[in-house]
């Protein structure tokens, strides 16, 4: 049996389901329709003219767009494919998501961004673009997204998105053909005006089986140098994806976080802070994870997100192998789709870790350590709390709390909130198709 069993329809609603956390990130595959062939697509996109039959339509599209707004307002709504800018509903989607207080990115591979393009974008409410430039000269990018010109109009589009007012993400997918380019990347991320450069780390999955992976000691080096970026360039966020032992690195336990990773991020958020829908309204935990949870033409996507028994496994379960041993099981937990290809097992270890703790160490305890110097906020400021976005709400929620307590703060108010609040909620984390 699939380890996620579909669910069906309920009796009633599940929206404040007990253990069911709202879902901070949502990836949806609109469309498998896609201008390139890239190597790696663990979506297997088709070069074709028109959606498949079975993709979603548009109003079935809006429906989804409704529901993911009652259930997870202010969330990141990464709308990718294929190609979603071959989607011809586009725009009207992303009107929607904005309507519905989700924050739309769009992940898109660039070559179809032109200035009218981005414009149009923008205007119906998009947040930001997630480009794709996969190393930091056109060779290697045009082979593995197989046409000549690839990278330079994904330039360009990354250009026209930032003229346009949009956020630029750049997205890096690492291989041990481009690990040497992520200096020159950062330059490249500069130059587009990027806010942020994402490193996305291989799961072979998909036309990915056939791509080169890093091993072990390479993706750690990676990891290492991706830190030591962020260090040395403050302005410029450097994210690794797909990446839970960035936490190991950084030293962060469960309950912890620094001022680029919330308590909650890095480790893997498969099931837990985020989920995928495909083309066809499949569910799944992440899109490295292809079992569906339930389909949103048969169950509401609220049932699918609190009921789904793979989605409840991997709130709930300790991983087994030596993951399930380690000081760092539940701060880190290593990648469940890794583990899922290598294993068969969603909870089984991740082998592509290196790391042995050392022999006094005892395995991380689930509960999340409680502090001891607690800051309260009043009912005001925990409502404009709410209203922020859902992927950046705990490092806001962190910092202020940090703050008060240096200032001995007992309560926050919301003019206390206000006065500390950060600039424009960022939107460096998106993950198009992480």
């Amino acid at each position: 049996m699939s380890p996620f069993t579909a669910v069906g329809h309920p009796e009633e609603g599940t929206l404040n389901s007990p253990g069911a956390p709202r879902p901070r990130i949502v990836s949806w595959n609109l469309t498998r329709v896609c201008n390139l062939a890239c190597g790696h697509c663990y979506l297997d996109a088709t070069q074709r003219r028109s959606e498949a039959a079975d993709e979603l339509s548009t109003d079935e599209a809006l429906q989804v767009v409704e529901d993911l707004g009652r259930m997870a307002r202010g969330a990141m709504l990464v709308l990718t494919g294929g190609e979603p800018l071959l989607r011809r509903d586009l725009d009207r989607l992303v009107a929607a998501a904005s309507s519905a207080e989700l924050m739309p990115v769009v992940g898109t591979n660039g070559l179809l961004l032109g200035p009218a393009r981005a414009s149009a974008l923008r205007s119906a409410g998009a947040a930001g673009v997630g480009i794709s430039i996969d190393s930091a000269t056109r060779t290697f990018h045009d082979r593995l997204r197989g046409m000549d010109g690839a990278w330079a109009r994904a330039i360009d589009g990354a250009r026209a998105a930032r003229a346009a007012g949009l956020g630029v993400l750049l997205q890096t997918t690492l291989f041990e053909e481009n690990r040497g380019d992520l200096e020159a990347m950062i330059g490249i991320a500069r130059d587009v005006g990027a806010m942020a450069l994402n490193v996305f780390f291989l799961v072979c999955t998909g036309r990915g089986v056939s791509q080169t992976d890093l091993s072990g000691a390479r993706y750690d080096e990676a990891l290492a140098r991706i830190l030591a970026l962020q260090d040395a360039n403050p302005d410029l966020l450097i994210r690794a994806r797909c990446a839970p032992y960035v936490r190991r690195l950084r030293g962060l336990r469960a309950g912890e976080g620094d001022a680029l990773h919330a308590d909650w991020s890095s480790a893997c958020l498969a099931g837990r802070e985020y989920f995928r829908i495909t083309p066809s309204g499949d569910v799944t935990a992440c899109p490295y994870i292809p079992a569906s949870a339930g389909n949103v033409r048969v169950a509401p996507l609220d049932a699918v997100w609190a009921r789904a028994p793979g989605f409840q496994r991997l709130r709930e379960e300790t991983p087994g192998g030596k993951c399930g041993v380690c000081d760092f099981r539940v701060s880190c937990g290593g990648c469940r789709a890794r583990a899922l290809v290598a294993t068969g097992d969603l909870l089984g270890e991740d082998a592509k870790c290196t790391y042995v703790p050392a022999v006094t160490a005892l395995p991380e305890r689930r509960e999340r350590p409680v502090s001891a110097n607690a800051v309260a906020w009043d009912e005001d400021a925990a409502a404009m709390l709410e209203r922020i976005p859902g992927f950046v709400r705990d490092r806001v929620r962190e910092r202020t709390e940090a703050a008060a307590r240096r200032e001995a703060v007992a309560v926050i108010t919301l003019a206390y909130l206000r006065a500390r609040r950060p600039g424009a909620p960022e939107i460096a984390g998106a993950r198009p198709g992480a």
